[in-house]
């Protein structure tokens, strides 16, 4: 499954978590409209700058125009670089480029490609400026707007350091496309069910222990406090996959989380791993934002 999978990250945001699966071994293209931001990505096998850009200043809108009069030339070399499946775009929602030009890369390629596309994204720290929640903001808007997304992981900058939040996802990620490598007479997810799985639209999060500290309380207590934005109080799921190094009560998940769809079900001899998808997307946290840029709008003139 890992083989099916490729990455475009984009922006300074997108290309730091590009990095580590670069690393593990996938294929990413780093884009950016700096120059200067893809010079310091050294290690780096594949990267493009987009023509003309000479970054964007947390401008979303510049970042839009540089992808529409460059896309030609992006699609082709997405195209040499990633013949992979599956494809997920990387970006700050916060910033300037990946947050400009994500949604409306995620979209094109949708719509003029045969790749099943989905996004890891980033929210704001509160500590970021105020333009950061207004890019934030208006990016969300118009990723939740696109049809056909597979599953959208949205990480939040507010649970602890940021590159350590980074390295976990990345782990966590690369957790759940390896689960059908653990084969068991108890049974397993297979292939089928990880791409059914990634290929839900809505957002979606990953939880993982170790086998001595599997529980279901445990894995409850995961699922309610993680790396991601928090869930949405809805309860709204539509699968869970979940590969248990030791018994685990659905049930008494199911009654504290929510009624999920379906459930795909395995067993792994070293961790349990388990995968919410088809969750509404973070409209509490998008309101704070909202409300944020609202009582600043009259000071900041938007």
């Amino acid at each position: 499954m890992k083989k099916n999978v490729g990455f475009i990250a984009v922006g300074q945001g997108g290309g730091n978590i590009g990095l580590l699966f670069e690393k593990m071994g996938y294929s990413v293209l780093f884009m950016n409209t700096s120059q200067e931001d893809l010079a310091t990505l050294t290690d780096a096998e594949n990267k493009y700058h987009v023509k003309d850009g000479e970054g964007c200043n947390k401008d979303r809108d510049k970042a839009k125009d540089l992808i529409i009069g460059d896309f030609d030339a992006i699609s082709e070399k997405i195209n040499e670089t990633l013949t992979e499946e599956y494809i997920y775009v990387i970006f700050s929602s916060g910033g300037g480029t990946g947050s400009g030009s994500s949604p409306m890369l995620i979209d094109l390629l949708i719509q003029h490609t045969d790749k099943k596309v989905g996004a890891i994204t980033i929210m704001p720290a509160e500590t970021e400026p105020l333009k950061a929640y207004i890019n934030a903001y208006e990016c969300f808007k118009e990723l939740e707007s696109i049809s056909n997304t597979c599953a959208t992981f949205i990480l939040d900058n507010n649970k602890y350091d940021k590159f350590a939040i980074n390295k976990d996802f990345a782990d966590l990620f690369n957790s759940f496309l390896d689960i059908p490598n653990h084969q068991s007479k108890r049974g397993n997810i297979d292939t089928a069910e990880i791409k059914e799985l990634l290929s839900t639209r809505g957002a979606a999060i990953i939880s993982r222990m170790t086998k001595a500290t599997s529980s279901t309380a445990r894995l409850i207590a995961a699922i309610k406090e993680n790396i991601f934005a928090p869930l949405e109080a809805d309860k709204v799921i539509k699968y869970i996959g979940l590969s248990a190094a030791t018994e685990i009560d659905l049930d008494a998940v199911m009654s504290e989380t929510g009624t999920y769809v379906d459930a795909f079900q395995g067993t792994h001899p070293e961790s349990t791993v388990c995968i919410f998808c088809g969750l509404s997307f973070p409209y509490t946290s998008l309101e704070k934002i909202r409300a944020k840029v609202e009582d600043n709008r009259e000071a900041i003139g938007v």
